[in-house]
């Protein structure tokens, strides 16, 4: 489960398809993309794009400098590379 309070308050609305889309290991994360419905692509696909400012803003903030990173800016990076690859 994804913490709200470790994720921007603009992309919280997210969560849940960074919970579902999130998979951090490429295998996996190719297989759901694979096996998910084209409505649950879609829907990815739309979110992502229509967040694609702030997600930037997040994903390439002070927090990509690491050398750790929360389980949600890894959830919401998978996510969008889910929603690339889709």
């Amino acid at each position: 489960m994804l913490r709200s309070a470790n994720v921007p308050p603009s992309l919280r609305h997210l969560i849940p398809l960074a919970e579902r889309f999130g998979v951090t290991d490429d295998v996996q994360r190719e297989r759901l993309v694979s096996s998910a419905s084209p409505h649950e692509i879609a829907r990815l696909k739309a979110a992502v794009q229509a967040n694609d400012d702030d997600l930037d803003d997040w994903l390439a903030g002070s927090e990509a400098d690491g050398p750790k990173f929360s389980a949600e800016y890894l959830a919401f990076s998978a996510m969008r590379m889910a929603a690339d690859s889709a």
